[in-house]
């Protein structure tokens, strides 16, 4: 067979909004987020050559390389959902920029990525709606990220409603050394006695608006409260005295973010921050993913 090959990005995201609605009866809360898509991205070359099976390459750290990584499901599901025997061995080179255990959907863009790669590399032309039907069963935020730009996520992150892109803004994100689970985030906000609110309405009408700095106000983390670490607390004052307009935590953590009006203050701040092992300037953007080469 002839190889193939393409390269493609995955953007990461933060989330500007997120409260929990409520639990499904099968564990699975329920959400009302807003989640933007961002200028970090983790970048996957694919390559299609004789053979058989999938082997996963990556350089950093504790990258899973076996059956249990989010791209070696995402392609075993989508040669299932098409319902033809693989073509020929798949190689998949990963360049980690996308931090883990952050709260900034590394692992759900990257499977949102291997979909969208292999609907090109074999030309399959699945429509985006069926993309997310096979993404959403191996990750809520999967859905998300291969739709991208802002979007209302409701449900368990399937009910996606694209929002007005922000208006002009930057942000500061820096990851404390603290890694957070979702799970455990999740567990701990289930026990709290007295769970926090905010009013989404007030944050949609000012992104309407392109208000930046009610939707700096209205900015909201329920799990923040779950996530009661002093790196956190710490990241987000700093941001605050380095003059962003609001902070606050994405996710399910540990990533801490801060608003800016402009480039120069908001690069001014991770020059001031560079003891994280991420400190990055990052601005919204309007996809998920994107092919560079194929």
């Amino acid at each position: 067979m002839k190889n193939r090959s393409l390269t493609i990005k995955a953007y990461g995201k933060l989330n500007l909004f997120l409260d929990i609605t409520g639990r499904r009866s099968d564990g699975y809360h329920l959400l009302k987020t807003v989640m933007q898509s961002v200028s970090v991205c983790d970048t996957l070359s694919f390559n299609l050559s004789c053979g058989t099976g999938i082997e996963l390459k990556c350089s950093s750290p504790g990258f899973p390389l076996d059956s249990g990584n989010l791209i070696w499901k995402a392609i075993e599901a989508f040669y299932s959902h098409i319902g033809v025997k693989p073509a020929g061995k798949i190689t998949v080179e990963v360049k980690k920029e996308i931090p883990s255990m952050a709260g900034m959907a590394g692992g759900s863009s990257d499977c949102a990525a291997a979909l969208a790669a292999m609907n090109e590399l074999y030309g399959t032309g699945l429509p985006l709606t069926e993309l997310c039907s096979i993404g959403v069963r191996l990750g809520a935020d999967v859905p998300f990220a291969l739709t991208g730009g802002t979007v209302l996520c409701e449900g368990i992150g399937e009910k996606l409603t694209v929002l007005p892109a922000p208006p002009e803004m930057y942000f500061a994100a820096v990851k404390p050394q603290a890694g957070i689970s979702t799970a455990s985030a999740y567990a701990i906000y289930d026990s709290l006695p007295v769970k926090p609110e905010q009013n989404y309405a007030e944050f949609e009408s000012a992104l309407k608006s392109s208000d930046l700095n009610g939707i700096a106000k209205g900015m909201f983390n329920a799990l923040e409260a779950a996530a009661d670490a002093d790196e956190i607390k710490k990241a987000k004052r700093r941001l605050l005295e380095l003059g962003a307009v609001n902070s606050m935590m994405t996710g399910s953590g540990s990533a801490v973010f801060g608003i800016f009006a402009n480039r120069s203050d908001a690069e001014r701040c991770i020059e001031k921050m560079s003891d994280y092992s991420f400190a990055r300037t990052l601005v919204p953007i309007n996809k998920g993913w994107e092919i560079i080469k194929g």
